[in-house]
Formats: structure tokens, C-alpha cells, sequence
């Protein structure tokens, strides 16, 4: 036993000691969804505003829950406003992740959730769908011992709508099927109670909007999916799936891959030899089967497989421990020698680190005059740089005198009034304006140009480039 729990705890150290210099100099991605986010849980900390529904969807209309904020809360709320804050919830959850892995299913599953590189990537960074991986490991936790879990499965599975509503719509057909397949009889009184809980915030949100939420689904249905089934979106996502379940169990080094995928191979014979393909692979199979064949007919992106990552891990598991012990070790080797790298700044405009300089330069060009800031950035909304002035302002900064996409326009951030109201009015006229521009990478984009002539100025006084992809303005 206390092997076990050395060796557990040598995984979670490793796991940390890999994951959490990815985080030093701010090195983690900020862009659209991030500030949005960070907006909306500043709020709920600040101002103390319940959220009853959290970000919005890929259909119109139509919302997450808001478990995303609640669980973004705690660290923003400790950390003032740092948005290190969702990185780090997302380095507990998965240290959370290991540990469950291996209490429950084994060490090979631990080390795989503690080393494979698409686990890295959710763990260095914050995004609403990344908790899916937790929800999907915690319903087939449950799936072991359905009988006494019915209020665990439905909260589970409601919860799944706060973070992956295109993925949890399929929880809803699979594991009846499972229950069916096994002739497992579940407490339905303790199962719907489950499932109603987490959508309690939602139905009070639909019936102070006339049931926005609905109207929207039975539109949805009713129009039909934009992205209709063909043979080219068959292949599309199906590719795209196949290689982000690749990402959960094998290095993306090139050669470590290739041998990772041999040994995986030489595992699965072995598998097959002893007949042992029957144990738990229904469960493995109808996850995986069922959302891909949905996908096809219904929208698809990439973060909707986040959910289904647990599953292929224990799959990869169960067919490690069928083979030979030198290629389950020889396997498990190579993830691990995948996961020790060493970070790379990055100083691209959806990180971070570049913002956080174009900022500074700004505070430094003002110094104690007011001044206004007015951000390009290709897909138009700048909810990074709105958050960011926030933050700075809570830490002692000044706020600009309006900071926005264009001058005059504040509608876009719902929570932006209320925050304002927490500081002194400032009315002081801006004596400097400052543009800061991140260039676009196609002709699709909304054009600079076009943003330009919202911006009423006679002189371009400087320009400061960082690096390649942003620069910053002062006009007059």
C-alpha cells in the first residue's frame, strides 16, 4: 500500500514538474474564448452577479451551463484576477484525473493521463469543453458500479452540458444502452434527480427569457445542420477524431509515435489471442462509435472529442495488461520520455505574454496622462484586451478613458457597465489614443481598413511592433 501510494504520488510530482513551467512568463494562450470567460467570472467575484447560464454555443440561442465560471471562480477570486487562475484549475483537475485513473482503474491509465500529450495541452491551458475529460473519466468510474450510482450518472451527465453540450447530448442514448446491454435496472427516481439538479440555473434562465434556449433547439432541428453529411465531412471528421484519440495515448514526436503505435499493435494481437476482448469493451466501443457517427450528420469541432479521451486511455490500458510486460514497460517508456520537454516562449498573438507587453508599452507612453485604447483584432471582438485592462485597473492601474473595438461600442461586453461602476468616473478627456492592431492572417478577415475609418484620427505619431503579429499605434 504504501508503494502504491509512493508511486502515485511520484506520478502526480512528475506530472506537475512537467506541466507547470509551461506556465512561467504568463506563457499560456488568452484570445476570444479566454477573455470572455475571464470577463464573466470577474464579474461573479467582483460584483457578486449569479450566473445562471455560461458561454454561448455553436448554435444560436443557445447556452452552456455556467459550472465553467463557478469552477474558474475559486482561483480568479484568490489570485486576483490573474488569468494564471484557469491554467492552474486545469493543473488540479488533472492531478485530480491521475489520481482518480488510478485508484480506480491502474497505474497504466495514470501514467498515460499524467504523460500523453494532449493532457499537457489541457493542463497548461483554460478552456470551457477542457473539464470533459474529468466528466468522462467519472462516468465510466460510475459504469463499474451502476447499481449504486443512479444520482451519480445523472448528475454526471447533466453536468456535461455545462462544458460539452454536443458531446453529452450523446451520454443520453449510450448509456441506456449500456444499462440495456448489461440488464442493469437503475433508482430512476435518483437518476432523474441527478439529471435535474445542474440544469436548475438554465430552467430559471429560460423562464425569465420565454424558453430562449428551447426555441432555439426546435430551430435548430427544424432548419437542419449547416454542415450537412457528405462523403468529404465523413473523412474530415473521422480524421480529426482518430487524431485527437492519438493524442491521448501516444507521443507526438514523430519517431516515438510510430514506435508507441508498433508496440500498441503488438498489444492488441496479444489482446485478441487470449479472448479477453469481450471485458469492457462494449462500453469502449459504443463511446467511441456512437459520437462519431453523430458527428457526422451533426456539427462537429475539434473540442467535442475532449470527453471521449478517458475512454480510449482505459481501452489502451486493458490491452497493456494482455501484453508482455516489456512492451506494456517499453510503451509506458515512451510516453514518458514524450512528456520531458522543455518550453518554448511563445510570442504569438493568441498568447499571453505578447499582450501583456503591448500593454505595459502603453501604461509607459501614457504614464500619468488618461488615455483611450481601441483594439483590432481579426475576428473583432476584444474580449482579451477588455479583460486584461480590468485586471491591470484592479491591481492599481488606471483605467483607459474607454477601451473597446471602436469607439463607442460597449454592448458586446454585457458585464462591462457593472465592472466600471467599481471605480471613480473618470472624466477626464483622453489626452493620447492608442490602436493596438493584431494582423490579420487572410483576406477573411474583418479588414483593418474597414476599422480604421471607425477611428476618427489626422496623424499616426509611432508605431511599436512586437514581434510579427502585433503592433500598437499612438494617433492624435
Amino acid at each position: 500500500m504504501k508503494t502504491n501510494k509512493k508511486l502515485l504520488i511520484g506520478l502526480l510530482l512528475f506530472s506537475l514538474a512537467t506541466r507547470l513551467p509551461f506556465l512561467f512568463g504568463n506563457n499560456i494562450p488568452f484570445s476570444f474564448d479566454h477573455g470572455r470567460d475571464a470577463i464573466a467570472v470577474l464579474d461573479l467575484i467582483k460584483t457578486y452577479s449569479i450566473k445562471f447560464i455560461g458561454p454561448w454555443t455553436s448554435i444560436q440561442g443557445l447556452f452552456f451551463g455556467p459550472g465553467w465560471y463557478y469552477l474558474l471562480a475559486p482561483l480568479y477570486w484568490l489570485l486576483n484576477g490573474n488569468p494564471l487562475a484557469g491554467p492552474l484549475t486545469m493543473q488540479i483537475i488533472s492531478l485530480i484525473t491521475i489520481g482518480l485513473a488510478y485508484k480506480y482503474f491502474g497505474v497504466y491509465e495514470a501514467i498515460i493521463f499524467a504523460t500523453a500529450p494532449i493532457f499537457t495541452i489541457i493542463s497548461v491551458s483554460a478552456a470551457n469543453p477542457f473539464p470533459m475529460v474529468l466528466i468522462g473519466l467519472l462516468i465510466l468510474i460510475c459504469l463499474k458500479k451502476p447499481k449504486r450510482q443512479a444520482l451519480n450518472l445523472g448528475l454526471l451527465v447533466s453536468l456535461g452540458f455545462h462544458f460539452s453540450s454536443a458531446l453529452a447530448i450523446f451520454y443520453l442514448l449510450i448509456i441506456p444502452l449500456i444499462l440495456l446491454i448489461r440488464k442493469i435496472k437503475l433508482n430512476l427516481k435518483k437518476l432523474i434527480i441527478g439529471l435535474i439538479i445542474p440544469f436548475i440555473p438554465q430552467v430559471l434562465f429560460e423562464i425569465k427569457h420565454n424558453w430562449l434556449e428551447v426555441r432555439s433547439l426546435v430551430s435548430y432541428f427544424a432548419n437542419g445542420e449547416s454542415q450537412q453529411i457528405t462523403p468529404g465531412k465523413i473523412e474530415i471528421v473521422t480524421k480529426s477524431i482518430v487524431s485527437e484519440l492519438s493524442l491521448a495515448i501516444l507521443p507526438d514526436t514523430a519517431w516515438l509515435y510510430y514506435l508507441g503505435l508498433g508496440l500498441l499493435i503488438i498489444g492488441m494481437v496479444y489482446l485478441i489471442a487470449k479472448r479477453k476482448i469481450n471485458i469492457f469493451w462494449p462500453e469502449i466501443i459504443l463511446f467511441i462509435l456512437i459520437p462519431v457517427v453523430g458527428f457526422w450528420f451533426l456539427h462537429y469541432n475539434v473540442w467535442y472529442v475532449y470527453g471521449l479521451l478517458p475512454v480510449i486511455v482505459i481501452a489502451v490500458g486493458k490491452i497493456l495488461r494482455s501484453a508482455p510486460k516489456i512492451i506494456s514497460y517499453s510503451y509506458l517508456g515512451l510516453l514518458i520520455i514524450g512528456a520531458i520537454k522543455i518550453p518554448v516562449q511563445q510570442t504569438g498573438i493568441a498568447f499571453l505574454p505578447v499582450k501583456l507587453q503591448a500593454l505595459n508599452y502603453i501604461y509607459d507612453q501614457a504614464r500619468d496622462k488618461p488615455f483611450s485604447s481601441y483594439q483590432y483584432l481579426p475576428n473583432i471582438y476584444d474580449y482579451g484586451y477588455q479583460y486584461l485592462y480590468f485586471w491591470q485597473a484592479f491591481n492599481g492601474r488606471p483605467l483607459p478613458v474607454e477601451f473597446s473595438y471602436k469607439p463607442g461600442e460597449v454592448s458586446y461586453v454585457q458585464e462591462k457597465p457593472d465592472l466600471l461602476k467599481l471605480f471613480p468616473v473618470n472624466n477626464r478627456p483622453a489626452e493620447i489614443i492608442f490602436l493596438i492592431i493584431e494582423k490579420p492572417e487572410n483576406i477573411y478577415h474583418y479588414p483593418l481598413q474597414s476599422w480604421l475609418n471607425n477611428i476618427k484620427y489626422s496623424e499616426i505619431i509611432s508605431k511599436k511592433e512586437f514581434g510579427s503579429e502585433l503592433e500598437v499605434w499612438q494617433i492624435k
